[in-house]
């Protein structure tokens, strides 16, 4: 059960964070994309919520796109941050692939972080605002 714990949080935090009641200029709309341990790659869940962010941007023209990678830290600290990077690019890469003109995104790599929730760790957030 302590297993699938991570798992059903990431869910969940996933499922908050990607509503998309209220879509008014007023609201400022934050996104999470999860990713598998030591990976950087984009799977199903990760695209459909870059799809609800960039549908988003591109309702809101005004808006900027902020994308923050982030890793855990698991041993060497250049290859955590490494990590990091490659996850902000990698998500940074899709929305302007999508149509979100790339003046509008601005991405930003974080420091590797010691979380009690390793999969936490292993995000990058979406900001529209």
């Amino acid at each position: 059960m302590r297993r699938f714990l991570p798992i059903v949080f990431g869910s969940l935090m996933l499922a908050a964070c990607s509503q998309t009641t209220n879509l008014t200029p007023n609201n400022d709309r934050t996104y999470v994309v999860f990713f598998p341990f030591a990976s950087s790659e984009l799977d199903d869940a990760a695209m459909t919520t870059i799809d609800q962010a960039v549908r988003y941007a591109k309702n809101f023209p005004e808006k900027q796109v902020y994308v923050e990678g982030y890793a855990a830290v698991y041993g060497d600290l250049s290859l955590d941050e490494m990590m990091a990077a490659q996850r902000t690019q990698a998500v940074a890469q899709e929305i302007v692939a999508e149509g979100v003109d790339k003046s509008r995104v601005h991405d930003a790599p974080q420091q590797p972080e010691n979380r009690r929730s390793q999969v936490a760790a292993r995000r990058v957030e979406i900001e529209v605002k």
